[in-house]
């Protein structure tokens, strides 16, 4: 290697160290940019989910103000009433107790036609309340519409209070046939904060405007302009949630803008959150970010200048030792023995040719009797060690030469007086004897590096050498070994173990190592972490045979070993819960049952099963989840008793394995009954998740009993299973026994199974038709219901089939067979006269319209059949609307493209938000019989229906009751608005062909 490699390398490494700079600062600038894009994300989700609050409660406001706007015309029964004082007073302190249950309204008036307030709430005798500062036009405005609904009117100042308010408006029509005005006043400032009550965020500006642009309410109050009118106006956001980066609604600074309509028509509620607020974090992280990379690129650079430098002094120190050897190998290939012979007179009489190799410089001194002491003066230079050995016929001396060669000169006297000099090349002597010292520390070092304690122990067990190895690993180290008995230095159990080994050497005959033996040792800095050791031992070969001594290598295994058991407690174990798994669950039990028959002796298997845990998992993740189970399997090991077995099957099932459960079938039920109850106590006992989240479980158990009959394991576990099973679908948080009507029960369903698979392959299944009518009582549609026409039992209603449909996935072929017959049936009534503009309106359940290929199966079935799509209604639950709403949203829009419609079939019973109805592109709401059945009965309930046909209505969306039974029914929903029926009061469910036979 020469200098040349210098450069290159240095070119080389400072390259890499260039390059790692580049990659540091690659990585600062990712790392910022996806710290922006989450920083950015969670700013819109946290302005989405605020803006839903915030419309939620807006919503309720509204819809609060207009039932208690609703309700004001029944305190007063009479318009003559409020003439005299009496009457007015009493109207008042009505309208009073109205107001003291909506706090968010501060006062309610009655006025005439002409803006006359007849009454007010807070008169109390003191006369009429002064004229309402309501907009010109307003009240003729609402007199003027055909049916009644809230209207809000622009902020003003409060002539009681001073205050900006809001006056909500609503027409009533009083018993004596007069129309009047109930209004009332709300405090804009009391609105604002139940909009954004709880919400901490930096910077937030909400306003509640119109869609022109009409500030109608904002926080902070301190931001509304003088004109109180925004630009640009929002008009344009009725039909979905605006979210968009644009001027704050108030400070017109760049912001986060989210808009979401109210129920009532034109009225939106927006969420701003400023930029320079919502990013302040990631600024600092990324100050931070790239603080942490400039030193990281720093550091790169001077290692790689600091390598360099300490690269360029080995390269510098190998080139020199390099040299030195060349040099020394070439005079190690010319060194030979040298021989001079001196007369008595110090005169050279005799040389070799090797003298004059050894010394090249003494050639032009040599010469036959030449004085020997040039030559002398030329090697005493060369001496490297004194005089050796001095006797009066020898000396000896070491001479090192420039070449590097040791030439040992010896001088014999001869007997005539002269000498005899010997110059000999003990170079390689030196050598070897260098290599004997190295090779000694080589062996030194490698017992230092074996991780195993060697001892010489003898016959007694007494140790004669000892070597530890280096670190942590040496055994009995500190108490000097040597001289001592083995069970001084070990436990007596490990001591035993090593004698033990010993005598079996010993007894051999021969000089193999035995090993096999293994002993544990705690140590006292841990004693929870033994430490695991093997026994080797080999009869040292030894010339006595009385005396032999024994080479014992004590070699740590903990690795192994706590490998080993690793193994065994991932095969047999649960990972996550450390209870027993499947496996070792079925080992225990099949020694368990071993019960011997007759013996009065039981044993029972305990199912257990959380109710609804994957609820748990969709809503707050699997982690949520684990870490209940994890506190389920403590709990249910805290209750049960000393020897019971708990064991976990996999997800939420756990087993418990009971034995010795006394004397008797009936005491065995006793005691494992008491069990159980411990066990479904203690699972009710709320669960602390972690310092926020705290959730309720339940739990359902079956139990079997066995006494040792002739039944499986797995048998034993189907019965457990079935018992459980039972518990579930009685509503949870049971215990049940097995009883054999249970496996027959199960079994019982497992046959309708089999008989739907069956029935849909034979396509068993018919439709029923129940007619729609509009207020004339002419047909406008019919909704399409599945009956089995099963060959033994005739014509099967859905409650018999449909819910294990549902729970067996059977339900999405079903729904296929199903949508596929409703297209036929629009395609035969393309040219019949008075049904070819018949509408179908087809149920589809929950778990078929979330399939991926749900779009892709209707535009097959209209196209295989050739229905027009504009005819075909499909009716969705709000079950639909609980998770997974943007994806449901697109489906429905990808369709609403073909023309096929969509109905909310039961509204007002399921959880759905309703915020999400200006989202969804749904063509009618169906009103639930359950409302339409409380019609006549409880006046509560027709409020309510009168509130969903005007939301209907201000939504723009067509309505349709169901379940219309009679003619009080029917009127009121038509005088109300509602002007599409469903129900026995016009037809039930017929087959095509009676349908067809039925009057157009």
């Amino acid at each position: 290697m020469t200098n040349r490699s210098s450069p290159r390398s240095a070119v080389f490494l400072y390259g890499v160290a260039f390059l790692a700079v580049m990659v540091v600062a690659g990585a600062c600038f990712l790392a910022s940019h996806e710290l922006y894009r989450r920083a950015f994300t969670n700013v819109e989700q946290q302005a989405v989910r605020f803006i839903g609050g915030a419309q939620a409660a807006l919503n309720r406001a509204v819809l609060g103000v207009d039932v208690l706007l609703a309700g004001v015309g029944e305190l007063v029964p009479q318009t003559a009433d409020l003439t005299a004082r009496d009457g007015r007073n009493r109207a008042s302190r009505l309208m009073d107790m109205g107001v003291d249950q909506n706090p968010l309204v501060q006062r309610l008036f009655l006025v005439s036609a002409d803006g006359s307030v007849l009454v007010s709430s807070g008169e109390h005798g003191r006369g009429s309340s002064p004229k309402l500062p309501l907009p010109n036009g307003h009240l003729e405005h609402i007199l003027a519409e055909k049916i009644s609904s809230l209207s809000i009117g622009e902020p003003v100042t409060s002539p009681s209070t001073s205050r900006p308010v809001l006056y909500f408006a609503r027409a009533l029509r009083l018993p004596d046939g007069n129309r009047v005005v109930a209004v009332a006043e709300l405090d804009i400032a009391l609105l604002m904060n139940i909009l954004v009550q709880g919400a901490d965020i930096g910077g937030l500006e909400v306003t509640v405007e119109r869609e022109s642009g009409l500030l109608l309410a904002s926080t902070p109050a301190s931001l509304v302009p003088n004109d109180r009118r925004q630009v640009p106006a929002l008009g344009a956001q009725r039909e979905n949630a605006s979210l968009a980066v644009a001027p704050a609604r108030l400070s017109a600074v760049p912001a986060v803008v989210v808009a979401r309509p109210c129920l009532q028509t034109q009225v939106l509620v927006t969420a701003s959150i400023p930029l320079s607020s919502a990013l302040a974090d990631w600024r600092r992280e990324r100050n931070v970010i790239f603080g942490i990379g400039g030193a990281l690129a720093a550091a790169l650079l001077l290692s790689a200048f600091l390598l360099h430098r300490r690269l360029l002094r080995q390269w510098t120190e190998r080139m020199e030792r390099q040299r030195s050897r060349a040099t020394l190998d070439q005079a190690l290939e010319s060194m030979q023995v040298g021989f001079v012979l001196l007369d008595a007179d110090q005169r050279m009489l005799v040389w070799n040719r090797s003298f004059h190799d050894i010394f090249p410089r003494a050639r032009d001194l040599t010469g036959l009797h030449r004085p020997f002491r040039p030559i002398a003066d030329l090697t005493a230079q060369y001496r490297r060690l004194p005089v050796l050995t001095t006797v009066s016929s020898q000396d000896e001396e070491e001479l090192k030469l420039p070449d590097g060669r040791v030439i040992r000169s010896i001088r014999n006297r001869t007997p005539d007086g002269g000498l005899v000099c010997i110059y000999q090349d003990v170079t390689e002597k030196k050598k070897y004897t260098a290599q004997l010292f190295e090779g000694r520390a080589q062996l030194q070092a490698t017992l230092d590096a074996l991780p195993d304690t060697l001892l010489e122990l003898n016959r007694n067990g007494i140790c004669l050498r000892f070597h530890a190895p280096q670190g942590q690993g040496a055994i009995a180290a500190d108490i000097g070994p040597v001289g001592r008995r083995i069970g001084e230095m070990l436990p007596a159990s490990a001591a035993e173990q090593v004698m033990q080994a010993i005598r079996e050497a010993g007894g051999a005959g021969g000089h193999e190592r035995r090993k096999g033996r293994k002993f544990e040792l705690a140590v006292k800095s841990a004693p929870d972490s033994p430490r695991f050791f093997e026994v080797l031992v080999s009869r040292k070969p030894t010339e006595s045979t009385e005396r032999p001594s024994y080479i014992v290598i004590l070699r740590d295994i903990t690795q192994a070993e706590l490998a080993t058991r690793h193994i065994r407690q991932l095969a047999f174990y649960d990972v996550l819960t450390g209870l027993p798994n499947r496996r070792m669950l079925l080992d225990l039990m099949d020694v368990a049952v071993r019960i011997e028959p007759g013996s009065g002796r039981y044993g029972a298997l305990l199912f257990l099963d959380l109710d609804n845990f994957k609820m748990l998992n969709d809503a707050l993740g699997h982690a949520m989840g684990d870490l209940l189970l994890k506190e389920a399997a403590a709990r249910v090991s805290l209750h049960i008793r000393p020897g019971d077995v708990v064991a976990r099957l996999g997800g939420d099932e756990f087993v418990v394995m009971l034995e010795n459960l006394g004397d008797g079938r009936e005491a065995a039920r006793v005691q494992a009954r008491e069990v159980g109850e411990r066990i479904i106590a203690a699972l009710n006992v709320p669960f602390r998740l972690d310092t926020a989240t705290t959730y309720h479980r339940t739990c359902s158990l079956g139990i079997a009993l066995f006494d040792g009959g002739e039944r499986s394991l797995e048998e034993l576990l189907k019965q457990a299973d079935i018992a459980m099973y039972v518990a579930k679908t009685a509503g949870g948080n049971a215990l049940r026994f097995f009883e054999p009507d249970m496996q027959a029960e199960v079994a019982a369903r497992s046959a309708l199974e089999n008989e739907l698979s069956e029935a849909l392959e034979a396509r068993q299944f018919v439709l029923h038709f129940q007619t729609q009518v509009d207020g004339s009582g002419a047909t406008v549609g019919v909704e399409a219901l599945v009956r089995w026409q099963h060959p033994q039992r005739g014509l099967v209603l859905p409650g018999a089939f449909i819910s294990v449909a549902e729970d067996t996935e059977l339900i999405v072929p079903l729904g296929r067979q199903v949508l596929e017959m409703a297209c036929a049936q629009l395609a035969a009534w393309r040219g019949v006269p008075g049904r070819s503009q018949l509408e179908i309106a087809v149920n589809v359940s929950a778990r078929q319209f979330r399939r991926e290929d749900f779009v892709d199966e209707v535009e097959k079935a209209i196209a295989a059949s050739g229905a027009d799509p504009r005819l075909l209604k499909l009716e969705l639950t709000e079950s639909l609307l609980q998770s997974h709403v943007p994806e449901t949203i697109r489906k429905m829009q990808r369709l609403k493209s073909l023309g096929i419609r969509f109905s909310m079939d039961d509204f007002g019973i399921g959880y759905s938000s309703l915020s999400y109805l200006t989202q969804l592109p749904l063509d009618q709401l169906k009103i639930d019989k359950y409302f339409v059945g409380g019609i006549g009965v409880d006046p509560k309930i027709e409020t309510i229906v009168q509130t969903i046909i005007g939301m209907a209505r201000n939504l723009d969306v067509e309505l349709i009751a169901e379940g219309v039974e009679t003619e009080e029914q029917r009127i009121f929903l038509e005088r109300h608005g509602c002007t599409r029926f469903q129900g026995f009061l016009f037809s039930r469910p017929v087959s095509i062909a009676d349908f067809e036979r039925m009057p157009t």
